[in-house]
């Protein structure tokens, strides 16, 4: 389990035990704190308004990548590029029917689509402006994702106050018939939707989303990477150059570093 993979379960149980915790401190009212009627009221009026902004294909596949944020890490490159190297070293000696044979291993579809087009003859500007096309599509379809997640941390905590309010209609209805001890319990029982939506947006939505932010970066500098590798191949660079060069780019990529620097164009 790597550190990246780690950070997101310390994190997400660490505030779980947080809120638990503070729950035990006062177990004679801890049943206040269930209210399924306004986590209902949360969780399913976050997802209708959200599935009104936007489209209900991208909502879905926000709520199925959703598990992987939790459990996924991003795969190592080293594969890719020991992949990309042996390519590289049969194509700089002009072995195309070896270079297909070495394609036909190659699982990662970025990789894969840049080779074959190296074997069919691409000219570097084809090849490079394609490979950008597909990097854009990568950032522009998971900033929308993350964009997604952030407009349900923004309407958790609306429908949490509007749960709130559900329940405070319903306790001043009755007002003139309760006791002070019961009006109390109901006003709690009212404010708990509003600490749902709470801890939905501030613990789960906008967190994951900046993972998600965090793992399309990430992304992007890996296939920046890959793409550099195969401008190297096309020029039959040796497969030890392309190696010292990719290890280079990988050691000075800064996290802070914008996406935008990796769409790398030859002249």
């Amino acid at each position: 389990m790597t550190a990246y993979r780690q950070s997101t379960v310390i994190g997400l149980v660490s505030g779980c035990v947080l809120l638990i915790g503070m729950m035990i401190m006062s177990p004679e009212h801890a049943g206040m704190f269930l209210n399924i009627p306004g986590l209902l009221v949360v969780l399913g009026g976050t997802l209708a308004a959200t599935i009104v902004s936007r489209p209900i294909r991208d909502v879905k596949a926000v709520l199925r990548c959703m598990p992987e944020l939790f459990r996924d890490e991003l795969p190592p490159t080293q594969t890719e590029v020991t992949q990309l190297l042996r390519f590289a070293d049969w194509f700089r000696m002009g072995n195309l029917r070896a270079a297909e044979r070495e394609l036909a291993e190659v699982s990662d579809p970025f990789l894969h689509a840049g080779l074959r087009m190296l074997v069919d003859g691409c000219q570097p500007q084809d090849l490079a402006k394609s490979l950008q096309w597909r990097m854009s599509g990568l950032r522009t379809r998971e900033q929308g994702e993350s964009q997604i997640l952030r407009t349900m941390a923004v309407l958790a905590p609306a429908f949490g106050m509007l749960g709130t309010l559900f329940g405070l209609v319903h306790m001043l209805s009755g007002l003139g018939d309760s006791g002070l001890g019961e009006i109390g319990n109901s006003m709690a029982f009212a404010m708990i939707t509003t600490l749902y939506g709470i801890v939905a947006a501030n613990l789960f939505f906008k967190p994951l989303a900046i993972k998600m932010e965090h793992r399309t970066h990430q992304r992007l500098l890996q296939m920046g990477m890959l793409m550099e590798g195969m401008l190297m191949t096309y020029e039959k660079r040796h497969p030890t150059l392309i190696r010292e060069t990719l290890e280079a780019f990988e050691l000075h990529s800064e996290p802070s570093q914008s996406p935008q620097v990796l769409t790398l164009v030859r002249a």
